[in-house]
């Protein structure tokens, strides 16, 4: 009986400061580290904890934009960091999933040393095409550019490695056409040299491309998500629409160093999660072509090493490499 008593003595010793930990967090400004610069849908997502957070924490909570590197530099810096939940990552798919397997050497591993916390937004990437190209649907794609066609269609994304390049060629992958890669400094460039006619095909972000497809600059067949987008139901998703089983989603999330003590991960997921379910939150995210998530950590930790191991396979058989 006395062991007993001891045992339990040691557990309420032991798990009173823990909760202690999490009721208390944070008891200073939190530092929320952006892989990209300003105006993009990372910042955005930070921006918008910014605003909201405060009110439960009792604390401002800062953007720190570190941009470079693939985002592999925003990615360092928090992993280095001390685990105390003070200083948090905000990072995209490309970052957390297909850089791990892109770049031959990184300082850090993101598995090991970031752990998710949870997702914050997601989007569909958006099929589009210059309005010349005689196609229509992705079962039209398909036949347009199927190996061995006398002049493959061209298709442009914001650079080598990036999440819309290996959209692109995972699509390929899956369907067995051919499209020749033509790799721009950005997005931006990428979705212009389309409108442009430079190349005839992008898998691009619904933000840079819904107002052009608006306007009739450029025309949309199909987005790559599992399901519809919110932002654009009537098109097909790529699986709806020929493809059985494609799926890829672009995506806004928080990870941690690791180490970071369970009971403030828990209260960081718990007040994320809640600030993403606010209608006005989603109202706005909406409105920029995304729609607001929010998942359990684990959920969540599992989803990135699906998706990690999913680029992996593409990754090998694309033979992309940056030193």
């Amino acid at each position: 009986m006395k062991s007993i008593t001891c045992v339990v003595s040691v557990i309420v010793v032991l798990g009173a400061p823990l909760g202690a930990l999490a009721q208390n967090y944070p008891e200073r400004p939190v530092r929320i580290v952006v892989t990209f610069p300003p105006g993009g849908s990372t910042d955005f997502t930070a921006r918008i904890l910014a605003q909201h957070l405060p009110a439960a924490f009792g604390q401002t909570v800062v953007v720190d934009n570190r941009g470079g590197g693939g985002g592999n530099i925003g990615c360092d810096i928090v992993a280095k960091s001390a685990p105390d939940g003070y200083t948090l990552l905000l990072t995209t798919e490309g970052p957390a999933t297909i850089n791990p397997s892109v770049y031959t050497s990184l300082p850090f591993n993101m598995m090991r040393d970031l752990p998710g916390v949870t997702q914050l937004i997601k989007y569909a990437n958006v099929v589009v095409l210059h309005p010349s190209v005689q196609v229509s649907s992705i079962k039209e794609l398909i036949a347009a550019s199927k190996t061995g066609t006398s002049k493959p269609l061209r298709y442009a994304h914001p650079g080598v490695g990036t999440g819309n390049h290996l959209a692109v060629e995972l699509f390929k992958m899956s369907t067995g056409t051919d499209m020749i890669s033509v790799p721009y400094k950005g997005g931006g460039p990428a979705l212009l040299a389309v409108v442009g006619n430079e190349t005839q095909l992008s898998f691009a972000t619904p933000p840079s491309s819904i107002p052009h497809v608006k306007t009739g600059r450029l025309k949309a067949i199909a987005v790559t998500s599992a399901k519809r987008s919110p932002a654009l139901p009537t098109l097909p998703t790529v699986a709806e629409a020929g493809v059985p089983g494609f799926a890829v989603e672009g995506w806004v999330a928080m990870f941690a160093p690791a180490g970071t003590p369970q009971p403030i991960i828990n209260r960081l997921n718990a007040e994320s999660v809640k600030v993403m379910r606010r209608p006005d939150v989603n109202d706005v995210v909406l409105a920029g072509g995304s729609e607001t998530s929010g998942n359990s950590t684990e959920e969540f930790r599992s989803m990135v090493r699906n998706e990690t191991a999913m680029w992996a396979k593409v990754v090998k058989s694309t033979g992309v490499k940056i030193e």
